[in-house]
């Protein structure tokens, strides 16, 4: 059956505006991977094709592309198997955890998206969302649209890359070389947040924020504009299948939260 993904042109090197991914393992997959799936399928528009990087799973969903994240990545696997013996409790230092999300980024940064965008595989889209809100979050003269915060790194469960920016490619570059050649090791932490951070530090790329007053917050998705659209399930929060109204600092009304 042909989905909203061949009538866009995903994968046939077609360009599009907008390009959502995300990847998940088979434990993912099956804990919130599906929730997160058929979420997006009903809430955002069909201009927008999803993109899933399977980490070992091999199942088909309508209208969404699915990729071999270690077939798709030309450093993975190797990463992965010099650092195998890296095991931490502590995810700020799991830099194999988080390699995952930083493959698929990098391989789909190189398509022909105008805009690339970032989805954790724990998100759940409760309201619909339209290419002109998308347009409007979207980095216009930035490289990249995340979610920073005040006292710390920056939430990277959501975020918008600017693929048209003149230094886009180099960008992209740069963050796969601190995998590629270890460079992330010499860092305070090794998880993918803070890796982005530091390379758009050392870069002195321009960047827009999606925090509004979630900025002042640990949890920018639920206590920001993103909110009204969005729900991020980090943490324990996957076991209970969404975010506490109670963690939620704003009163605005959206019928979700209520």
């Amino acid at each position: 059956m042909a989905g909203r993904t061949e009538r866009l042109g995903e994968g046939r090197g077609y360009p599009v505006r907008f390009l959502a991914i995300s990847t998940f393992n088979t434990a993912g997959l099956q804990k919130y991977g599906r929730r997160m799936i058929s979420s997006f399928c009903r809430q955002w528009p069909e201009e927008v094709p999803l993109r899933l990087y399977s980490e070992g799973w091999k199942e088909e969903f309508p209208a969404v592309a699915v990729y071999d994240l270690l077939a798709s990545s030309p450093w993975l696997a190797a990463f992965k198997a010099r650092h195998k013996a890296r095991t931490f409790r502590d995810y700020r230092w799991d830099a194999v955890r988080f390699a995952h999300k930083v493959a698929a980024v990098c391989h789909a940064a190189r398509g022909p998206a105008d805009y690339l965008i970032w989805l954790d595989g724990d998100t759940f889209t409760h309201s619909p969302i339209s290419v002109a809100d998308l347009e409007q979050l979207a980095p216009k003269t930035e490289w990249i649209a995340w979610l920073d915060r005040a006292k710390s790194y920056p939430e990277c469960g959501f975020y918008i890359l600017n693929c048209r920016h003149p230094r886009h490619f180099e960008m992209i570059v740069t963050l796969e070389r601190m995998y590629r050649d270890d460079d992330l090791f010499g860092l305070k932490e090794f998880h993918d947040s803070y890796v982005l951070e530091q390379v758009v530090k050392m870069a002195g790329i321009e960047t827009k924020s999606l925090s509004g007053e979630g900025y002042r917050t640990n949890h920018p998705v639920i206590n920001g504009p993103l909110s009204q659209w969005f729900d991020h399930m980090k943490g324990a929060r996957k076991d209970i299948g969404r975010t506490p109204a109670g963690e939620r600092q704003v009163r605005d009304g959206v019928a979700y939260w209520s």
